[in-house]
């Protein structure tokens, strides 16, 4: 696929969904660590710089992704495949077993 039409997709396809599902409840809980950081920010310090919050919810996206989201996908579309070769062993065994 070309990186044309897969940018394609993701505008067209993949952010309006994100924005209709996630995006309000995203922006509370963005606002919520910005909230807690700001508590945690003594006076004169530097204010909390969206970039390094951009950084944490970009890292929590990812674990998400890889603990909750994709394994069930993966084992719905890539089911695991059994090896003949082990079926066979079993097999094996079992006449042995039963001699």
């Amino acid at each position: 696929m070309s990186e044309d039409i897969a940018f394609k997709i993701q505008l067209g396809i993949i952010l309006p969904k994100l924005k209709d599902s996630i995006g309000s409840n995203l922006s509370t809980i963005i606002e919520e660590l910005v909230t807690i950081l700001q508590a945690g920010t003594l006076e004169g310090e530097e204010s909390v710089s969206m970039d390094a919050v951009k950084g944490i919810i970009m890292k929590d996206l990812e674990i998400f992704l890889d603990d909750s989201v994709l394994p069930p996908i993966d084992k719905k579309f890539n089911p695991p495949i059994e090896e003949p070769v082990a079926e066979a062993a079993e097999e094996e065994v079992a006449e042995a077993e039963a001699v």
